[in-house]
This record gives C-alpha cells, structure tokens and sequence, in this order.
C-alpha cells in the first residue's frame, strides 16, 4: 500500500495505469477526469477510484491549473483479498467494480479528512484507515464506469503496465508473454476475450493515448506527433485518431489551446 500527497502542483494531463487499485482525492482544482473513454467533470474537490489496468488521466482548466492538494492511495488487488470474514463484504464491493467509480462532492468532503490523515498513521493504522475510507464510500452514491471487456486478470493488467513504462519502445507480444510467464498464444487469446483486441491494436490505443497528450502539452506539429508515437502513415494517424476520441488531431489540440499560450 502506498500513499502519496503532491502538492501545489499542476494536474499533469498523462495517460497512465497501474496493476493495483487507486484511490484520488484532487482538492483545489477544477477540470475533468478521464478514465478509459469516459469524461467526468469537477470543480474544487474530486475523488474518483481507479480499478486495476485501466488507463486513466487528470486535466485541469485555467486558472484553476494548480492543484491545492492530491492524495493518491495505491494498493494491490491482493491486499484484502483475505480469509477476514470482516473484510469479505469490502473485498466483493472492490471485486464487483469493473473499470473505476466517480463519487459525489459529498461523499469526497466526507473522507476528505480521513484521507489527509493517512500519511500520520503506521503502515497498520494506515491499512485500518484505509478500510474504513472504502467502508464509509461503499455506502455513497458513485457514479460507475464501465468499459466493455474491462474485468481484466491481475496478469493482464500487469503486463498492460509493462507495455505502458515502455511505450515509446514498445515490448513485442513475446516479451509482454514470457514477462508474466505464459505461452504467447494463451496472451494473445486473453486480449482477444478480455480486452477485445490483438495486441497489435491494444499497443496502437497506447500510442494513441500518448499522442494525446503530446497535443495537450506541446507545440510539436501533428505530423511529428504522429511519426514520435509510432504512426507512419498521417492520414492512419488521423483516421485512427478520431475513431478513437471523435475528433480530428487538430479539433483536439485546439481544446488545450491555453495551455502552451
């Protein structure tokens, strides 16, 4: 389990992952959230729970581009997957969430608290607090993401973040299978089954999320963008680029205009 607080800094808009739960609370800031293809707005205070391998981003608007403060927990699928009959109930509630859940203004000034007092706990009272933060949460309205084929393996999702540490080289099918230690044929069937992609087209998605945020953050031409993540082809990288968000290159850019002024 890991806790983290960053403050005073800008809500970096980065397409990333992780093989683990994570838990954000975002104070002081206004913007939206992206996780996987939803878009969920907010305004002063945030908290949203990330479910494992499924990629995710902050964005915030000026003025308000400055975080106050960011507390972001991090713990394994395993942690309370446990013989506790306490923790059966919590640990079913965790299992049953398929790609993340956005919580109420509500719900985020009620553990808000709770929350900022992690990082004065030992790792055990850490642990305790934890759980009754997603106690308390499990009883508040949330709004559900959901993604087709999202309910991924603790092994996809770690090789999804192998791939995603890499993706300016990224690693072949055969190194991302023998990464986790299974045949390349069983890995290429589990993106087919549980992603609903080859592999080929999950590392093109990862390309695509990274040329996202080379438009949002800097002034490189589309043409470099797209040669830098891959795309040989521009008019692929076009094509492929507004399948993906539902906008061209340019039209997304232009969103995040303000940001390179």
């Amino acid at each position: 389990m890991q806790v983290k607080y960053i403050e005073k800094q800008k809500v970096m808009f980065e397409w990333h992952l992780h093989d683990c739960f994570e838990l954000i609370l975002t104070i002081g800031a206004q913007g939206s959230g992206f996780i996987g293809t939803a878009i969920h707005e907010f305004d002063d205070i945030d908290l949203a729970l990330v479910a494992p391998g499924v990629p995710h981003t902050w964005d915030s608007q000026a003025p308000n581009d400055t975080a106050e403060l960011v507390v972001v927990v991090l713990w394994p699928k395993a942690l309370l997957d446990c013989a506790i009959a306490e923790l059966a109930d919590l640990q079913g509630w965790l299992e049953r969430i398929e790609s993340g859940l956005v919580f109420s203004r509500d719900a985020a000034v009620q553990v808000r608290e709770r929350c900022l007092a992690l990082h004065t706990k030992s790792p055990v009272g850490r642990l305790t607090l934890l759980c009754e933060i997603l106690t308390e949460l499990r009883a508040c309205p949330a709004k559900g993401i959901r993604l087709a084929h999202s309910r991924i393996s603790e092994r996809l999702a770690r090789v999804q973040a192998f791939i995603a540490r890499r993706i300016d080289d990224p690693p072949s099918q055969a190194q991302c299978a023998a990464h986790i230690n299974v045949s390349t044929a069983t890995l290429k069937r589990w993106f087919q089954q549980e992603l609903g992609c080859s592999f080929s087209q999950y590392c093109a998605l990862l390309r695509c999320q990274r040329a996202q945020h080379l438009l949002a953050t800097e002034h490189r031409p589309i043409g470099v963008v797209a040669q830098q993540c891959g795309f040989l082809s521009a008019a692929y990288f076009n094509q492929f680029f507004k399948a993906q968000t539902g906008m061209t290159p340019s039209a997304y850019r232009r969103q995040f205009s303000w940001r390179k002024r």
